[in-house]
Order: structure tokens, then C-alpha cells, then sequence
């Protein structure tokens, strides 16, 4: 069972090599690194210390939805079966990516995995109470029952991708991806996993949101 890792990163010079060294060296053939325009040095240092990763370039800043476009269809392109996505601003464990790929290898219809995060101090509240509501949202409105629908840590099936297929640019590109799936039926599940919130976190914010939740009310007109 083959699988790519997408990690879309903006400007992360500064801890692009603190995340790529938390990989073990099996996985860093596996990684598609998407540097969404950055004007720092981060696809450099990429390139330069880590030889095996493989790092796709925008010229400007597209967005999240688009870097994860970018890196699936490259990942695709190569015939992976299995497609990881992480966030690149060291949120996210890699050493819970076997665990993924163990879920996709005990269940042969399994079509999407969800990361749920393990809620804890450290988040801020405002992220805490913004990501309940919208949960709340997409499980009334489109009967997927998940407990974290925010979270960037997830995998699909290669399988999956034409009936999941997003056209947000942005952070919405991960609920647009949830919708399509239950729009169609996959099979899904979700796992826990641990989380590192930082104090310059640049998850969603309040703009990102409000986006958001204005695109779910949409979809569920329109789809």
C-alpha cells in the first residue's frame, strides 16, 4: 500500500527542519512538501538538508485549499494509493501517521480518515468554541457525525478524490472536502490524536470562520 504525505507550509523557514526531523527516514521519500508562495527561505532548506522530500513550489500565496490541491494531484499522478494530510506548522505528530495507515489497511472500504483532536488546555478558547459550533453545523446539516471537523490531519483513498474534490482556495477547503464526502456517502472514520498548540498558531481565525460557516450555508443550498 503505497502513500504520500501533502504538507502545505508559508513561511515556515524557521521550523520547516524542527518538523521534517520528527519523521522517522522511511517516511521522508513519502513527503510532498507544497510551499504556497513563500518569501522566506523555507523551499531552500527543504531542498538543501532534506534531498529526499519532494517540494512543489506556488510563485504567490494560493492558499491552503489550493496547496492541498497541488500536492493530491501530484500524489496521485505518481498512483498513490493512500493520500496524508498534515499541517506543516508543527501541529501535528508524525508519529501517529502509522496509525493511519494502519486503519486504511485493516479496512478495505474505508474511504476518509479524520484526525480528532484531543481537547486540552492549551487550545484557545476561541478556537475551541468556533470549532464546536461548526461541528455542530455540518453534523445537523449533512448527518456526518464527526467530533472535529477543523482539524488538517487526515487521509484518503486516491480512490476517493474525484467525489471529494474541493474548489475553496482556503482553510474551507477542508470542510468543502467533508461535505462532498457525505454528499456521496464514503465511508468514514475518525481517530484521536494528540495535538501541539503554539503560541504563534495560525490555524483558523475568527475571518476564516465566519467564511466558513457563510460556505456551509451555501452548500447546503446549493449541493
Amino acid at each position: 500500500m503505497s502513500y504520500k504525505i501533502v504538507i502545505p507550509v508559508h513561511n515556515e523557514a524557521k521550523n520547516v527542519s524542527k518538523l521534517i526531523d520528527r519523521f522517522s527516514r522511511r517516511h521522508l521519500s513519502s513527503i510532498i512538501m507544497v510551499d504556497d508562495g513563500s518569501t522566506d527561505k523555507t523551499s531552500e532548506i527543504i531542498k538543501e538538508k532534506y534531498p529526499e522530500v519532494e517540494v512543489l513550489r506556488h510563485k504567490i500565496n494560493l492558499g491552503k485549499g489550493k496547496s492541498l490541491e497541488t500536492g493530491t494531484l501530484k500524489a496521485i499522478k505518481e498512483k498513490t494509493d493512500i493520500i496524508i494530510f498534515m499541517d506543516g506548522d508543527l501541529q501535528h505528530k508524525p508519529e501517529d501517521i502509522n496509525r493511519f495507515l494502519r486503519a486504511f489497511k485493516k479496512d478495505k472500504d474505508l474511504d476518509i480518515l479524520f484526525g480528532a483532536r484531543k481537547i486540552g488546555r492549551t487550545m484557545r478558547l476561541i478556537a475551541f468554541i468556533g470549532n464546536k459550533i461548526l461541528t455542530i453545523i455540518i453534523n445537523i446539516f449533512f448527518r456526518y457525525f464527526l467530533n472535529d471537523t477543523q482539524c488538517g490531519f487526515r487521509a484518503i483513498r486516491s480512490r476517493a478524490f474525484n467525489k471529494i474534490r474541493w474548489t475553496s482556495p482556503g482553510y474551507s477547503a477542508e470542510t468543502e472536502m467533508i461535505i462532498n464526502a457525505a454528499k456521496h456517502k464514503l465511508k468514514y472514520k475518525e481517530i484521536p490524536i494528540d495535538t501541539i498548540y503554539l503560541d504563534y498558531y495560525k490555524g483558523t481565525y475568527i475571518f476564516d470562520g465566519l467564511v466558513i460557516m457563510t460556505k456551509i450555508l451555501l452548500w447546503k443550498l446549493l449541493k
